[in-house]
């Protein structure tokens, strides 16, 4: 069985001096030299339809990778149902309904925003 070491004065104090050295952060403030500041890359969330007149606003949250909607007051049932039927889920901390954001579902969210405003399509979209 090995030994234990002894602590002497001096091995005591570098101890204390290199956990010191380790605690302590460098400041924020300064950059290395070389370094480039960190980037601020604008909101995450961006509106992309809205529609004052019925109470609501479709957009997509980046940092989720989520398309939702906000509305100012509880949706129609027609409105509830279309959601609930193409999977989206109601986030009460956001006030909204999500879905993740893949190709078709931004499709599916700028033709349900579309429906939900009652702006009619044209035949050459």
């Amino acid at each position: 069985m090995p030994r234990k070491k002894e602590i002497t004065e001096t091995s005591a104090a570098t101890e204390t001096a290199t956990a010191t050295a380790v605690a302590e952060p460098a400041p924020a403030a300064e950059t290395q030299e070389g370094q480039e500041p960190a980037k601020n890359w604008g909101p995450a969330y961006k509106a992309i339809f809205t529609c004052p007149s019925k109470g609501f606003e479709m957009g997509e949250d980046r940092r989720f990778k989520q398309r939702l909607f906000k509305f100012v007051e509880k949706p129609e049932e027609h409105v509830l149902e279309a959601l609930k039927q193409h999977g989206f889920t109601y986030r009460a901390s956001e006030k909204a309904w999500t879905v993740s954001a893949t190709a078709e579902n931004r499709v599916l969210t700028d033709r349900l925003a579309q429906e939900f405003a009652g702006v009619e399509q044209g035949i050459g979209r």
